[in-house]
């Protein structure tokens, strides 16, 4: 019976401390609810440069305050280029969800990032402003324990000078945590600008920021990344990454006004989705270069000592550069899981042969993002569209004048009965006007920044279009057997070609490590010639014949013409990288390229008679009145001399060689 009693008690003691158990085995997650609240904004009105990182900066922050921070989607708000008043209006809404917060989390915390223009009283909004006294009241107010502003813009130290108020160590660095109050943190101090980075794609802050809360700042190596362990971090990057710089070093600021023990934690390493640890033997300056080659972490590392970075899951490019080598290594990240990282999994790379200018101390630079060499050669050939259409009028009026003197002469002759019929036989169709043109080229560039190139090229197109084609009538006359009459074209070309060198600019964007997508405009002089040649026969039969050809005629005509005008090309490009020095590339836009004058010689040979002649193309027109109709003729000519007929210069003539172009080629950096 004391067995069954005593059983019972400790069943009853167990269910009495139950919750008691469970209370200790929460994280600190249960009861703590964090906000954040993320500005970016690259405009600061007319009389300021466009940031280009800044929304980029406050994006990248969100994003690692919700993969490693302990914050919810639904409890991050990000405002890029904002106005004033959405920005109030959003800080109200902030202020009623922390409220709601504090009803049912023992602990509520507000984290605020602003990345954009500032000076020494003001954040900016594009034209709008928000002083200091004012952000500050904002941040202070919120009923939240813990609220820390960060703040990444030139002068932004201003926030954190001291006005009667004694500072304090950074932070302090118990393992205990029950901090309140608040905190601010600056890019730089009074009297000093923040600076961008073109290698890293951010400012130089921020990049350091998330680099320490990435991991990187983990001192005690505890896997969680405290205030002043990230500030810190970004602090000594910082100023050592802007020493050297045109605008000076970055001094990062700080003032807080906090109580309680331990220091307020910012990120867990083991939250992220993947982990990548970097094991005792690696050490040196160490470079993480996502798949778009990116850099998105970088470190100093000291060897016996592991640290592990919380990052994507996917592949990496690490470099470490240590005293005697530069290495590199990659890595596949998987979700979910670390991978560990050894200097064994490291191979040399090949540093790039440089000349000093005087006896410098031997250092190791850090290293820049990849960047293509600055010249190349491209070599391209392809397909254009074109339609002449002055010059293809050639081949229209030959069309119609042998149906003017043909078929409707032959029909008219059956109308009023002196012949009883006719029948035409059409063999090789008619002349072919030109539609396409073949172009080459050749272009050298030269790279002044990584999306701006120049280049010199020299194009050659050609187009050339032959017939050969015969129509034949068998002509039935009243009484007597059948005649033939027939014009044969044995030879019907025409032709154009144009040399064009050009000048050209490219602005363009690598989309992925072997691609690369740009718009490009180039333009120059156009050297332009075109001809007309015509090979041709006529037979008729002799009055009294029985169908035989008694008479033949024949001869040639040919014009040609020369001149200059102006060529221009617009259009899009996409590169694929081969390997280092070589790649293929496929381009298309439109090209305008015409010439309003050209004149040339002219020869025309008969069985008569030989003429030559030298003059300007026009277009010649001509209306001829017979018996069965009237014809108004148009066509290109060269040859102004009237022998018979009554044509006139109708207009001058163009040599239009306009039209879409794809082109495909390879090049070559050197």
């Amino acid at each position: 019976m004391k067995r069954y009693k005593l059983l019972i008690g400790f069943i009853l003691l167990g269910l009495f401390c139950l919750p008691y158990l469970k209370a200790d085995q929460k994280t600190d997650e249960l009861y703590t609810r964090r906000f954040a609240f993320l500005v970016g904004a690259n405009h600061g009105g007319e009389d300021r440069v466009t940031l280009r990182y800044a929304i980029d900066d406050a994006k990248e922050v969100q994003k690692v305050l919700e993969e490693m921070g302990g914050i919810l989607p639904d409890d991050s708000c990000f405002l890029a280029n904002p106005s004033r008043e959405v920005f109030f209006k959003e800080i109200k809404t902030l202020a009623e969800d922390v409220k709601q917060a504090k009803k049912n989390f023992r602990r509520v915390e507000v984290i605020f990032y602003y990345s954009g223009h500032s000076d020494e009283e003001n954040l900016f909004l594009g034209r709008e402003r928000v002083s200091y006294l004012e952000f500050k009241d904002l941040i202070t107010s919120l009923g939240a324990d813990v609220r820390i502003g960060i703040l990444d813009s030139c002068a932004s130290g201003a926030l954190t000078l001291p006005k009667g108020v004694i500072k304090k160590p950074p932070f302090l660095m118990d393992t205990a945590y029950d901090m309140k109050g608040y905190a601010f943190i600056t890019s730089s101090s009074a009297t000093e600008a923040a600076q961008e980075s073109s290698r890293l794609k951010r400012s130089f802050f921020t990049h350091n920021l998330i680099s320490g809360m990435r991991g990187a700042a983990d001192r005690n190596q505890d896997g969680r990344i405290t205030l002043n362990e990230a500030y810190q971090f970004a602090f000594d990057g910082t100023l050592n990454q802007t020493e050297k710089t045109m605008a000076g070093p970055q001094h990062p600021s700080y003032h807080i006004e906090m109580s309680g023990t331990g220091d307020v934690v910012i990120t867990e390493i083991w939250k992220s989705t993947a982990v990548l640890v970097l094991k005792k033997d690696v050490a040196g300056k160490i470079y993480i270069h996502n798949k778009d080659n990116v850099l998105v972490v970088e470190l100093n590392k000291m060897a016996g000592q592991e640290i592990s970075i919380g990052l994507d899951s996917g592949p990496y490019r690490i470099i470490s550069i240590d005293d005697s080598a530069i290495w590199e290594a990659t890595v596949s990240l998987e979700s979910g899981k670390s991978s560990e990282l050894v200097q064994a999994k490291f191979s040399q790379a090949d540093k790039i042969p440089t000349q000093l200018r005087g006896n410098l101390p031997v250092s190791i630079p850090e290293p820049k993002a990849r960047r293509a060499s600055r010249w190349r050669i491209e070599i391209s050939g392809g397909f254009s569209s074109i339609n002449p259409g002055d010059l293809n009028l050639r081949a229209t009026f030959d069309d119609l004048y042998d149906t003017f003197y043909g078929e409707d002469y032959f029909q008219y002759q059956v109308q009023q009965g002196e012949i009883d019929s006719f029948v035409k036989t059409n063999d090789g169709g008619k002349a072919h006007l030109l539609r396409h043109s073949i172009p080459v080229g050749i272009r050298l560039r030269y790279g002044i920044t990584n999306w701006f190139d120049i280049s010199f090229g020299f194009n050659y197109f050609t187009s050339a279009r032959e017939s050969n084609y015969k129509n034949t009538f068998e002509v039935f006359e009243l009484e007597g057997s059948p005649a033939l009459y027939s014009d044969e074209f044995l030879s019907y070309t025409l032709s154009a070609k144009g040399y064009v060198p050009s000048v050209g600019i490219h602005l363009g964007k690598r989309i992925t490590p072997s691609l690369r997508l740009e718009g490009f405009l180039t333009g120059g002089p156009l050297f332009a010639e075109c001809s007309y040649y015509l090979d041709w026969s006529s037979g008729w039969p002799v009055v009294d014949s029985s169908g035989d050809f008694g008479n033949l005629k024949e001869g040639f005509l040919e014009e040609k013409g020369r001149g200059s005008g102006l060529a221009l090309q617009v259009g899009a490009k996409l590169d694929y990288d081969f390997a280092k020095h070589y790649g293929l590339f496929v381009e298309g836009g439109y090209a305008y390229q015409a010439v309003s004058e050209i004149s040339g010689p002219g020869i025309r040979s008969m069985t008569s008679h030989r003429e030559t002649w030298e003059g300007d193309w026009g277009i010649k027109q001509d209306i001829r009145e017979r018996p069965w109709g009237t014809a108004s003729f148009l066509w290109p000519s060269n040859a102004w001399v009237v022998s018979q007929g009554t044509w006139w210069r109708a207009r001058d003539f163009e040599l239009n060689l306009s039209g879409f172009q794809v082109r495909l080629g390879i090049y070559f950096r050197f």
